[in-house]
């Protein structure tokens, strides 16, 4: 690689960190604490039994990936919150390896990787909530899983999409998506021999299968009890509205970038057959990756990481065009976008808030009542009343896992409850330790 090319990845990671690392390891939020209690282990037979078990979901790779936390960093979050960023620098480095693999050169790849870590959805979440790590392990295996395939490694392709199926129900897509890949190779080259596709991907298939009893031993909930909020519509308006919402939180930045790059480098040459066929891959591995999501009552930008992915891919093959094109205009019109995200930090840092401001109250919370509970021994009740009206409330820090942040921060022999203020408090303990939501933060009060 050139100088230039490191120069570019330097300034890239500065500029990464400038609108990541200040926001990193705030604190715990929602869902976090359910992860981390569920996860504790304490010997190797306990280890086994995240695979037996279920948390709701079944992802007992992601609930490895805890225990190992839990057991270096105890309930430090900024332990939790580098391996979230480590694991978001690795999918990084494995799509640029994805994208060279697909015959992008290296400055059309670096730009993809750009693309895709520079989206305003999805990202931050990924980041900086430490329970967003399930997508980051979904790229990280689906992305390692396409590479054994394309290298023709199908056994090996087979047990890395069976690690992301154990991280994120979306990949149940990837055997699907490599058979579709195959045909549509095959179609293209007029390969009479296309049904060998369906045979290399036999070990996928046997991987889901093997998923799909795991899971269905575990108890974990399927389509059909799963919440409401988790069970498939097929409801015309919610399908639709999914469709444009996720188009934008996957597509627009991708687009925008890749067409700027076209008209600030002019480009009059056609697509070569290698850029359009990492277009079609791009277009294949989007839809692929919101099939399940799309039908989904629920939304969330967390959703759009991984098919972000196949945007991106996109937005690099016509970067490699413009690339071909004129090369030293492709630097400048690069270097020009890597300016307008300078001139975004703000409004990346901005986006950071909804993130960051529950896990400091989180924090604040929890530091206020363990030094109040210090002073009644090993077992008590904290009730915390909250306030709707506040701009980040209490349900924002805590959703309905307080009990397990009081046994993680306090005590297990403590319980915790969280009432609103319009509510009568009680905790069916008199002597309960009663804390109220004032001005932003967490204070005693009188019970």
């Amino acid at each position: 690689m050139s100088a230039r090319f490191r120069l570019s990845v330097v300034v890239l990671l500065a500029l990464f960190s400038a609108i990541y690392l200040p926001d990193l390891g705030h604190g715990f939020v929602k869902d976090d604490y359910g992860w981390i209690a569920a996860s504790r282990v304490r010997s190797l037979p306990e280890l086994a039994h995240l695979y037996t078990t279920n948390v709701g979901f079944y992802r007992p790779l992601v609930s490895t990936t805890f225990a190992v936390d839990e057991a270096i960093w105890g309930v430090n979050p900024v332990g939790y919150a580098l391996t979230n960023m480590a694991l978001f620098l690795a999918d990084a480095v494995l799509l640029f390896l994805l994208a060279r693999r697909l015959t992008l050169p290296p400055a059309a790849a670096l730009f993809g990787v750009a693309v895709w870590a520079f989206n305003f959805h999805g990202v931050n979440m990924a980041v900086l909530w430490i329970s967003g790590r399930t997508a980051l392990l979904l790229c990280l295996f689906g992305l390692a899983s396409t590479l054994a395939f394309l290298s023709n490694r199908h056994s090996t392709a087979a047990l890395l999409a069976f690690a992301a199926m154990l991280c994120k129900e979306e990949a149940v897509v990837l055997p699907a998506l490599f058979v579709t890949l195959d045909l549509s190779h095959a179609a293209q080259h007029k390969d009479s021999k296309s049904g060998r596709g369906v045979l290399r991907a036999l070990p996928l298939w046997a991987a889901l299968g093997l998923y799909g009893l795991l899971r269905a031993l575990s108890g974990a909930f399927g389509p059909l009890d799963a919440p409401d909020y988790y069970r498939f519509t097929l409801e015309p308006r919610a399908v639709l509205r999914n469709v444009a919402e996720y188009l934008d939180r996957g597509g627009t930045w991708p687009a925008v970038t890749a067409a700027i790059i076209a008209l600030g480098v002019r480009v009059r040459r056609a697509l070569n057959d290698d850029e359009r066929r990492v277009i079609r891959f791009g277009v294949l591995w989007f839809v692929a990756f919101y099939a399940i999501t799309v039908f989904l009552p629920i939304r969330s930008s967390l959703y759009a990481l991984a098919p972000s992915i196949g945007s991106a891919l996109a937005a690099a093959s016509l970067a490699a065009r413009a690339w071909r094109e004129d090369p030293q205009r492709f630097g400048r019109v690069a270097a020009a976008l890597v300016a307008v995200v300078v001139l975004l930090l703000p409004v990346y840092r901005s986006r950071n808030h909804g993130l960051v401001e529950p896990s400091d109250l989180a924090a604040q919370s929890l530091r206020t009542i363990r030094d109040a509970a210090r002073s009644r021994g090993q077992r008590g009740a904290i009730v915390i009343v909250d306030h709707a009206e506040e701009p980040v409330t209490l349900n924002d820090a805590f959703g309905n896992l307080f009990t397990d942040a009081v046994h993680l921060f306090v005590g297990p022999q403590w319980s915790g409850v969280v009432v609103q203020a319009t509510s009568t408090r009680t905790s069916g303990d008199d002597d309960a330790l009663v804390f109220e939501l004032r001005h932003g933060g967490l204070i005693q009060v009188e019970p």
